[in-house]
């Protein structure tokens, strides 16, 4: 797998982002990841994600609402989205794979299951679940491994 960060990521965000990429496996895998940090993002995100088993593009933001994302969440926020860069490279997760009913806008594949985009039903689906869960598991896995070789 090929990572391409953009030249304003902080030194702490990239040595972070080699970490989880290596946790979460995808060293191992094919593929191409572009990381890109921005001030901010659409609909006041911290972080976005997509792509397919080639390549996946994932943006970080810095402000939400006008404030600062703390380091903490923007760490989070690189694992969660690293997570979904998992599924899509392994093709566990599809999303808008053409649907064939033209009254659906929106619909994701996951593991061989459509599911059909619904706003207020978004963090319940099992690759929000999945990124959320590692998330969590990487940053605090991250923080003792550091404090290892401090």
């Amino acid at each position: 797998m090929r990572l391409y960060l953009s030249n304003n990521t902080p030194k702490y965000m990239s040595e972070f982002i080699n970490y989880a990429a290596c946790y979460l496996g995808l060293d191992k895998l094919r593929g191409e990841i572009s990381i890109t940090y921005k001030t901010t993002l659409e609909e006041e995100a911290y972080g976005l994600c997509w792509g397919d088993r080639q390549e996946c593009e994932i943006h970080i933001g810095s402000r939400s609402f006008g404030a600062k994302i703390s380091r903490e969440n923007k760490l989070k926020t690189v694992a969660h989205e690293l997570t979904h860069a998992y599924q899509y490279l392994t093709g566990k997760l599809k999303c808008n794979p053409e649907p064939d009913d033209l009254d659906i806008e929106w619909v994701s594949v996951w593991e061989g299951e459509r599911h059909e985009y619904k706003p207020a039903e978004e963090s319940q689906e099992p690759w929000e679940l999945e990124a959320v869960h590692f998330e969590n598991e990487v940053y605090y896995c991250y923080l003792e491994d550091k404090d290892l070789y401090k």
